[in-house]
């Protein structure tokens, strides 16, 4: 045993590797192998990704990803994602992986960096100490499908249908429509039909007979996104979006008070949602709903260039 630490590029074989180091590291993750290698062939040439693998003695020990962020207009925006398994963090892993990406990102003419690391005090010390600073605040609830309080009552003119029966391109228009003011470091732009229709509408972890449209009036108001790993029987909140015109109806509480009932029949016995801590309509709707905060991630970020 050497105990040499090796970098090299990953590839999509990779990916169980990088999933059993993301599971051990968040207690939010749960994205199914499946999933995390559709978003490695639904990732635009356009974003200049880089993937690393770092191994000790052929074992998988960490992570990393970087490069364009493509959904939003900022000139050079970028991002860089590292993760190193719990047993071999304060080793110097994830220091030379985020050295190699950062170094990918300045060479292809990013300006402005995003990273995020989780409430524990040594994380947030080891972003600083490399020059990032930090932003957005987001909490993670998560609660009991089985224990729901009572369905709000439908008013006049609102009625509820799952995203398939509603169809792809009436949630595509009312997604892209309602998130472009959601909180965050970075705007956001908006996504290709077709980029959207493979990355999310058909990704094997979305549950489009769960997620629920409100519908007021036959207008799409309000959408509740979830996907779901069902071999661990959890679920995740990826969007709840209301057009901007229909926000303050109950309408979010409405989508979600029935997607969640949904999700509960379905086998998903534990929902994890996420949201930004200035997101106060969500975080109320969500708190009503009887989900608990267990964990928070803050956003970091950091100027390459001018």
């Amino acid at each position: 045993m050497t105990n040499e630490l090796h970098i090299r590029e990953m590839t999509i074989e990779d990916v169980p590797a990088q999933a059993h180091i993301r599971y051990a590291s968040f207690g939010w993750f749960i994205s199914s192998v499946a999933q995390q290698e559709m978003w490695w062939r639904t990732t635009l040439p356009k974003a200049r990704v880089l993937r690393l693998l770092a191994l000790r003695d052929g074992q998988a020990v960490g992570s990393a990803v970087g490069g364009f962020n493509v959904t939003t207009s900022e000139p050079g925006a970028s991002y860089v994602q590292v993760d190193v398994h719990p047993d071999h963090r304060g080793q110097g892993v994830g220091s030379a992986l985020c050295q190699r990406i950062e170094e990918h990102l300045r060479a292809i003419g990013a300006r402005r960096v995003r990273a995020f690391a989780t409430e524990d005090p040594a994380d947030q010390r080891w972003a600083e100490a490399r020059g990032y600073a930090q932003g957005a605040h987001d909490r993670y609830a998560k609660l009991d499908t089985a224990e729901l309080p009572p369905l709000p009552p439908l008013p006049s003119g609102v009625t509820t249908a799952s995203l398939r029966e509603a169809g792809p391109r009436t949630v595509y228009d009312l997604d892209q429509a309602a998130s472009v003011d959601e909180p965050g470091d970075m705007s956001f732009d908006g996504i290709p039909y077709d980029i959207w229709l493979a990355r999310y509408w058909n990704s094997p972890d979305q549950q489009l007979d769960i997620g629920t449209v409100v519908l007021v009036d036959g207008v799409a108001a309000c959408a509740t996104f979830l996907e779901a790993n069902l071999d661990l029987g959890k679920g995740m909140s990826t969007g709840t979006c209301t057009l901007r015109e229909y926000r303050g109806r109950g309408l979010a509480k409405i989508a979600k008070s029935v997607a969640l009932r949904k999700a509960a029949q379905a086998g998903i016995h534990t929902a994890i949602t996420c949201n930004d801590y200035t997101n106060a309509p969500m975080i109320a709707v969500n708190d009503w709903l009887g989900y608990q905060p267990f964990a928070s991630e803050y956003a970091y970020l950091k100027q390459l260039a001018d």
